[in-house]
């Protein structure tokens, strides 16, 4: 994920350093010209960056190939519009804090020339008031995406506006593009890259996103479990091009706030059976509703599948040795895994499988016989009566050629990488879904 960030940053810095900075050397007398000249940077900056989120946004199918799954889009997602943020703050203290402190007499004020005004400039002055209100509401709803205390309809209803806002940045950034500008690439480029991040916002604002990849579907059974998990089995009505184990999908259960949430995928696709099982974890306001909101026979609209959690490595899935790790809701993936499996089981077992949970529940339903049947050995653990998962006993599981799968916790999963890495397992052999979307 950092390669993409670094590019992102230098190329426009390497276009600038190259047609603005040798002119900018000649040229600056003081603090006032560079000042000036870092606001227009920051700026420029802040629209590629803003505008690579707003591509990132729309789900393009072959950026999520090239990235390893949407979860990872999205992660680079929320980073790109962190850095967003920041941006936008230094362009707004650059143009605002010095100004101010000249007004206060804490440093020289710009030693500028006071002939007679000209004709005010109608566009001009639009996009400076457009590029001031947009920057304060950007910096405002950056911070709110980020809390995740805020419920997620709130969430999705500023992410929404993002679009808004961010057609009002390109529009203040090209216009006020200093004119010599436009002799150079950096300029055509700026405008090149904001035209694409204002067709992707356009394309969020008239709620496009995933349109082609949407399918009515028909609930046929809901069964609530221990620990407030409701399992939901679902029957798409036509055109569901079938999903791989460890993909997931967004559901919408037709409540126009909360709109579409993501729930991993708990069965694997058999086409003469035409349903797929949700696993769905009381984990906020809108799913701890659902059991109340629900009923066999109800409608709703699935959009996927998506993700590259797919159990495929250098070797081929079926004949490679791997290790699965899973904590609570996170074993819907391998659920998904297990009935791939269990249709064709390997010769002999292949694949350990570690699945952590506090205290024994109901949920999944005769998970033993299904590892049996799928060639699998379970390694069941309840925290609260065994303890924490020692990673050494996951290491005592590797073979040559392992791979490791895990879906649980966040904080967890990069300690459990970082640990396994350390005593020899190759990065590219730990896969971890990142199914955090805000």
């Amino acid at each position: 994920m950092k390669r993409p960030l670094l590019l992102l940053a230098l190329l426009p810095l390497g276009l600038w350093a190259f047609f603005v900075f040798p002119d900018l050397l000649s040229t600056a007398q003081g603090f006032w010209d560079w000042r000036r000249a870092l606001i227009i940077l920051s700026g420029i900056l802040a629209l590629w960056w803003m505008s690579a989120g707003m591509l990132l946004a729309t789900r393009p199918v072959w950026l999520e190939q090239r990235f390893g799954g949407l979860d990872k889009l999205y992660r680079l997602h929320k980073d790109i519009g962190i850095g967003a943020g920041i941006l936008v703050f230094t362009h707004w203290m650059m143009e605002w804090l010095p100004k101010n402190l000249a007004k206060l007499g804490w440093i020289e004020r710009a030693n500028r020339p006071r002939g007679p005004r000209g004709e005010p400039d109608l566009w001009m002055d639009l996009a400076k008031d457009v590029g001031e209100w947009a920057g304060y509401i950007l910096l405002a709803l950056v911070v709110i995406a980020l809390v995740k205390r805020i419920p997620y309809r709130w969430f999705r209803l500023v992410h929404k506006a993002f679009g808004l806002i961010f057609i009002g940045g390109a529009f203040h950034g090209l216009m006020l593009m200093p004119k010599h500008f436009w002799n150079q690439p950096l300029a055509w480029l700026t405008a090149a890259v904001a035209a694409a991040g204002i067709i992707a916002a356009l394309f969020s604002l008239s709620n496009r996103i995933g349109r082609q990849r949407q399918y009515p579907a028909r609930i046929e059974t809901i069964r609530r479990h221990d620990g407030d998990l409701l399992e939901i089995v679902c029957r798409p009505q036509s055109g569901w091009p079938g999903h791989k184990a460890g993909q997931f999908l967004f559901a919408n259960f037709g409540q126009t706030a909360e709109g579409a949430h993501p729930f991993t995928i708990a069965s694997a696709w058999q086409p003469q059976h035409g349903t797929l099982t949700l696993a769905i974890k009381a984990l906020g306001d809108f799913t701890a509703k659902l059991p109340e909101l629900l009923q066999a026979g109800q409608t709703l609209t699935l959009e996927g599948p998506y993700g590259k959690f797919d159990f495929l490595g250098k070797i081929a899935a079926h004949e490679a040795p791997q290790v699965w790790i899973a904590g609570g809701i996170g074993v819907t993936p391998f659920l998904a895994r297990l009935d791939e499996r269990s249709t064709n089981p390997p010769a002999q077992a292949n694949t350990d499988f570690f699945y952590c949970t506090a205290k024994d529940a109901d949920y999944p339903d005769q998970l033993e016989a299904r590892c049996r049947q799928a060639g699998v050995r379970l390694h069941r653990r309840l925290t609260d009566r065994d303890g924490k998962l020692d990673p050494a006993e996951i290491q005592a599981c590797l073979k040559p050629g392992s791979s490791v799968w895990f879906s649980g916790p966040v904080a967890w999963g990069v300690s459990l990488a970082d640990k396994l890495i350390s005593q020899g397992l190759p990065k590219t052999a730990f896969h971890r879904e990142v199914f955090e979307f805000r």
